[in-house]
């Protein structure tokens, strides 16, 4: 009973500052990979990304904004259906960009320490 509500619990802050230290480390050693090609396009059209591996660079400055108290996906973290990364927990952020000068969502995980794009647009919830 006490496992069970520790995983209801899960990402603890430590679990999510890790995995966002994690996710800049990935992408400053190499570019990431999108999980979903056909989604990104989209959502990079509206980013005004018109060459793909210019989200890259973005992405990492985004990282820098967000920390923990930003976690917008469920507790314990969904799993991915996607077949590159069937089964990896999925981490989902919303915060007001100073960057962006907006409020954002992103949507990562990671696999083999490489980070993999799942979503990144303006939040559909208002601020």
């Amino acid at each position: 009973m006490i496992w069970e509500g520790m995983q209801q619990d899960r990402p603890s802050d430590g679990e999510l500052d890790r995995k966002i230290k994690a996710a800049k480390t990935a992408l400053e050693s190499q570019s990431g990979l999108f999980a979903n090609p056909s989604k990104a396009v989209g959502e990079l059209n509206a980013l005004d990304i018109e060459i793909p591996n210019q989200i890259w660079g973005l992405i990492r400055e985004l990282l820098e904004e967000i920390s923990p108290q930003d976690y917008a996906g469920t507790r314990p973290p969904q799993k991915s259906y996607e077949e590159t990364i069937a089964g990896k927990e999925l981490l989902a952020f919303c915060w007001h960009s100073k960057k962006l000068g907006q409020k954002m969502y992103i949507k990562f995980t990671l696999k083999d320490n490489r980070y993999y794009y799942l979503s990144l647009h303006k939040s559909k919830v208002p601020s």
